[in-house]
């Protein structure tokens, strides 16, 4: 079930075994040229929803989408590297409307949102890893990806204001 709002804001991040699992679905050309980062993006439509949204609110891909997806509509608030801990929250605005918070059964298991999360957290970690040309596994590469995900659960409590 979707409600579409995150699908409109911003079309999620693929890697590559995402992308493989897409594509064997048998989808093809859906992915933006890869950034000055090397991420590469689900495509936009004209009306800048992602590719993979239908006119219905629905995911063509639900059963294979890609880890953002899955995390909506929560976001990592913290990683404690120290701990081996990640926390989310709600992920303003998506989360105002969306039928996984108002329902009162459960839409998405809560082992399907922590490996969602756990996801994220590699790829920020892998990010991180080649931004600062040390292996992921080094002290500064997992402080340097709390500093991260902190500064942008930061810039997004600005943007609510």
């Amino acid at each position: 079930m979707c409600c579409g709002i995150c699908c409109r804001m911003q079309p999620p991040d693929v890697d590559d075994a995402e992308r493989k699992r897409i594509e064997a679905k048998g989808f093809k050309d859906f992915l933006e040229r890869p950034d000055e980062g090397g991420i590469r993006w689900i495509r936009r439509k004209k009306d800048d929803s992602c590719h993979f949204l239908t006119k219905d609110n629905r995911c063509a891909i639900y059963n294979v989408r890609p880890a953002a997806c899955r995390l909506e509509p929560f976001t990592i608030a913290d990683y404690d590297y120290e701990k081996n801990r990640i926390e989310v929250e709600l992920n303003f605005p998506f989360s105002s409307c969306c039928v996984g918070t108002c329902e009162e059964k459960e839409l998405v298991s809560f082992q399907e949102i922590a490996k969602a999360a756990q996801v994220m957290v590699q790829k920020i970690l892998a990010a991180t890893a080649k931004d600062l040309e040390l292996p992921v596994k080094d002290i500064r590469v997992r402080a340097e990806t709390r500093s991260r995900i902190l500064r942008r659960k930061m810039e997004a409590a600005d943007l609510q204001l």
